[in-house]
């Protein structure tokens, strides 16, 4: 699991540090990570045949729906870098930042949710729970990295 979140670092550090206004190298990094968090569910849920055969559409569900609101905090983001760079920071984008920061982190607890029966419906609690475990330790190392990269808001 190791080498695939030096992978995500990796592909964290690419995603951010190197221009979110470049297309190709965001798709590039969210293709890498996505990637990596598939082998990474792949190898550490050690699902049997039965599980895997139930798990996996309704994962790729899962995650389809997942990063569809992850572009969105993308979007955010790039948004955000924009206007830092520009020195475009005003009170009341501020207040936009924060409203769309908090909606998607509430939305994106919702989709565990709201698939947390689904998952459980297909695997035994233990496998389920090592599931969201997963997931929340690949959000954390990718937030960690985008912490390194993304400036604070100027005060004065």
């Amino acid at each position: 699991m190791k080498n695939h979140l030096a992978r995500i670092s990796l592909a964290m550090v690419l995603f951010a540090g190197a221009a979110f206004a470049q297309n190709e190298v965001v798709e590039e990094g969210r293709d890498v990570i996505q990637e990596a968090r598939l082998e990474i569910v792949r190898s550490e849920l050690r699902l049997t045949d039965e599980e895997t055969a139930a798990f996996w559409p309704l994962y790729l569900r899962y995650r389809a729906e997942t990063d569809a609101v992850q572009d969105r905090y993308a979007a955010m983001i790039e948004e955000y870098l924009r206007r830092y760079n520009n020195a475009e920071l005003t009170d009341d984008y501020a207040d936009e930042l924060m409203a769309t920061y908090f909606g998607i982190k509430r939305e994106l607890l919702g989709l565990q949710e709201k698939y947390l029966p689904e998952f459980r419906g297909v695997l035994p609690a233990l496998k389920t729970a090592r599931l969201f475990q997963l997931e929340n330790k690949i959000n954390a190392e990718i937030d960690g990295e985008l912490a390194l990269v993304i400036p604070l808001v100027e005060t004065e």
